[in-house]
């Protein structure tokens, strides 16, 4: 996931008088104590959207038929994952074919093997299991990922926000007090966001075979939860 970095700089024009428009060397800004303090915010939500990556895989002596068998497969797995969930993103993916070579010194081409990927993306996880064993018979599942969805992030980075920003103004009180000064006097003039940090995404694999039993089972799945963690970094000056 991409990390989140914002940079706002707050400052308050001093006036100056003529004395001190006759030294620009002596900024009047830069009176006080500079106070450099870090702050930070976790939060651990569940997660609310899930990728599942399917394939199908074919080999075959003639290069056309392989990709056929394969195409034929596809379309109808495809098919299949849309009826079963109808509200799901689903895309192809990675369509691949190579040359199968004999064993020996003399090589030469056997067969060809042709590949191509298909992926689901949703939010209902209430029906994955059915989802995916409806496409059992057709595509084999290569992993599932379980994540936040852009919405539940966005909410996710306000709410680090706030409570990232809440840490830091109470560090740098604390910071005040124990210098010993009003936490009034501080002066917050620069504010950096970054270090946004996510969990590792909760992985589910299934080895690459196609169940041909139509009665099978679905799977079970457990979504998780995601960490997110806001790092903020303030500098404050304690005004004299």
């Amino acid at each position: 996931m991409k990390r989140l970095m914002a940079l706002v700089a707050c400052s308050v024009p001093l006036l100056a008088s003529p004395a001190a428009a006759q030294t620009p060397p002596i900024a009047a800004s830069n009176a006080g104590t500079l106070v450099l303090m870090t702050g930070g915010a976790e939060l651990e939500v569940p997660n609310d959207e899930a990728v599942a990556n399917f394939f199908f895989e074919a080999q075959d002596a003639n290069l056309t038929k392989a990709q056929a068998q394969v195409n034929q497969r596809v379309a109808d797995g495809t098919a299949a994952l849309k009826r079963a969930d109808p509200k799901a993103q689903v895309e192809t993916s990675g369509y691949s074919s190579y040359p199968v070579y004999s064993s020996g010194p003399a090589r030469s081409i056997v067969g060809w093997r042709v590949r191509q990927g298909v992926m689901l993306r949703t939010e209902n996880l209430e029906s994955l299991p059915r989802t995916v064993s409806a496409v059992q018979s057709l595509l084999a599942l290569g992993g599932i990922d379980f994540r936040l969805s852009r919405a539940a992030r966005d909410k996710v980075d306000a709410q680090l926000i706030q409570l990232a920003t809440a840490n830091l103004n109470a560090r740098l009180a604390s910071a005040a007090s124990a210098l010993g000064a009003a936490p009034a006097r501080l002066r917050l003039e620069e504010v950096n966001f970054s270090g946004r940090e996510v969990g590792p995404p909760m992985m589910m694999r299934q080895a690459p075979m196609i169940s041909e039993a139509s009665a099978a089972p679905p799977p079970s799945f457990e979504s998780g939860r995601s960490t997110e963690r806001l790092t903020i970094t303030g500098k404050a000056r304690l005004q004299p």
